[in-house]
């Protein structure tokens, strides 16, 4: 045993191991001394691990491409983002990379001439860390992603911006009188009768649209999700579409149309949810109008019920338990 008490009351830790320098010590406390003990010896005799992998960055990206990134919903986007980072950073050997390398990296995105947002930043970073974590559990590298110690920027949380119904009759009429393209009415209603994002409304093909209902397909999260239409507005659709072929586009690409009816109107959106703050106001008015929030996470597609419940607040009960249950509610 090599931590023995001695006559005067203290501890005494002999290490005398094969390999290691010889070492005699003493401590107040018997656990002082075994706690050195396992230090020493086990510090002493763990060595790092050598890692012996001489792919780049890009390599590894190029290889999580094939094996996972393909299967994504935006696979060119995210492939092109993870490249262009990878350029940016000077495509080191991938395991070499370090937490400061990659917050120095994101201090320059944030101060360039053209900053990127927080937001923006924050869904770089994650997308590095999918591709690292995703090589690491198909065994395709041995070592730990090494950007994981780094936190993703604290941001703050924005109310989104939703039409009212006033504002939605003023887009609308702004389109119906003014856009040559006759599919931008058509994609800007569906939008905000489904909660569909533009792209999804935009691409449907003559199949989705059927017995009272569109189904989206090919969507974000990869889900296959199906709403219903009220009869008069699904009964409008079916009248452009009825010369359609069932795997036939129904509408022409119009967001440069529908950018241009917004423009024509005094809406003011914030920057980034031109097409989606109609996906926002479905929601929105979904729960205004009482509606339950596990059925708008289903409507909107949403994996994570988080997202969902960025709405929840417009519920005309929200917290109202605030009111009936605060100190002052039984006097």
């Amino acid at each position: 045993m090599s931590v023995k008490k001695q006559k005067n009351g203290k501890w005494l830790c002999q290490i005398d191991r094969k390999g290691l320098k010889r070492v005699r010590k003493t401590f107040p406390t018997q656990r002082e001394a075994e706690i050195f003990e396992r230090e020493y010896v086990f510090g002493l005799k763990i060595k790092p691990v050598k890692i012996n992998d001489p792919r780049t960055m890009i390599e590894l990206i190029n290889i999580w491409y094939k094996y996972h990134g393909i299967n994504l919903a935006r696979p060119e986007t995210f492939k092109r983002q993870l490249l262009v980072a990878a350029e940016d950073l000077g495509n080191p050997i991938a395991h070499t990379i370090t937490p400061e390398l990659f917050v120095q990296y994101r201090y320059k995105l944030m101060t360039s001439d053209k900053p990127l947002t927080g937001k923006t930043i924050n869904n770089l970073h994650g997308l590095i860390d999918a591709v690292f974590n995703r090589l690491k559990k198909l065994q395709i590298i041995s070592y730990e992603n090494p950007i994981a110690a780094v936190d993703k920027l604290k941001l703050d949380e924005k109310q989104m911006s939703y039409l009212s119904l006033p504002q939605i009759d003023e887009l609308l009429e702004s389109i119906i009188s003014r856009c040559q393209n006759e599919s931008t009415w058509y994609v800007a209603n569906i939008c905000l009768h489904t909660g569909a994002r533009w792209g999804e409304a935009e691409k449907l093909t003559r199949k989705q649209i059927h017995n009272g209902k569109i189904t989206y397909v090919k969507t974000k999260s990869k889900k296959v999700r199906t709403i219903p239409l009220d009869k008069n507005f699904y009964n409008e659709i079916l009248s452009f579409v009825k010369n359609k072929q069932p795997e036939e586009r129904v509408f022409k690409n119009c967001i440069n149309s529908f950018r241009k009816a917004v423009g024509r109107t005094e809406i003011i959106l914030p920057r980034g949810q031109m097409t989606h703050v109609l996906r926002h106001s479905f929601a929105s008015h979904f729960m205004i109008n009482d509606g339950n929030i596990l059925t708008l996470q289903k409507i909107l597609g949403h994996s994570d019920i988080k997202m969902t419940m960025r709405y929840a607040h417009l519920a005309p009960n929200h917290l109202s338990e605030a009111v009936t249950r605060n100190p002052f509610s039984t006097r």
